[in-house]
């Protein structure tokens, strides 16, 4: 199981500069994470910090694959995912999310709890069309698709709604 702090950036005592963080991603840290799609994976997370005065600057960046159901054949598979985002923490206040990638926290907080950031990200990175390269699909499951989808086709081109069979008679071009 992973430590339950191993995600808490400082915050209050962080020097200014850059700061790198980094995180391998595993099994574990998705479950647990309640209600999650994703349950399997392995993903390297490079946080780079940069600490300013009045603001904290995340860079994330994310390389790995993760385990997903194929949306062809629903068999699952690793779907290789890659992204970088940016996070902003101000130093304010009062603690708030003025967007979905800034957050004001305060100057006295002593740290920061990255991990549902690092899930978020993950999440994101995960395309919307789920499916095997090319030639990888199940092959049983692809024949069926094909078998299912021809005579379908046939039949919509044959036949005529007869609620509509008068409509092909009328001549557009008499005024």
């Amino acid at each position: 199981m992973e430590k339950k702090n191993e995600f808490l950036i400082p915050v209050s005592g962080l020097a200014l500069g850059s700061h790198t963080f980094e995180y391998e991603i595993n099994n574990d840290f998705f479950k647990g994470m309640d209600y999650s799609e994703v349950k399997q994976g392995k993903v390297a997370v490079k946080l780079d910090v940069d600490r300013q005065e009045t603001m904290l600057t995340l860079h994330f960046d994310i390389k790995g694959s993760v385990r997903v159901p194929c949306d062809r054949c629903a068999e699952e598979f690793d779907q290789p995912i890659e992204s970088q985002q940016e996070f902003f923490l101000k130093l304010g206040t009062e603690n708030a999310e003025e967007s979905d990638d800034v957050a004001v926290v305060s100057p006295d907080l002593s740290e920061y709890d990255v991990r549902s950031l690092v899930y978020e990200y993950i999440i994101l990175a995960i395309p919307m069309h789920r499916v095997h390269p090319e030639g990888q699909c199940n092959p049983t499951v692809i024949e069926m698709l094909n078998r299912e989808e021809a005579p379908a086709e046939e039949d919509e081109a044959d036949t005529i709604d007869p609620r509509w069979a008068a409509l092909k008679d009328i001549d557009l071009n008499d005024k």
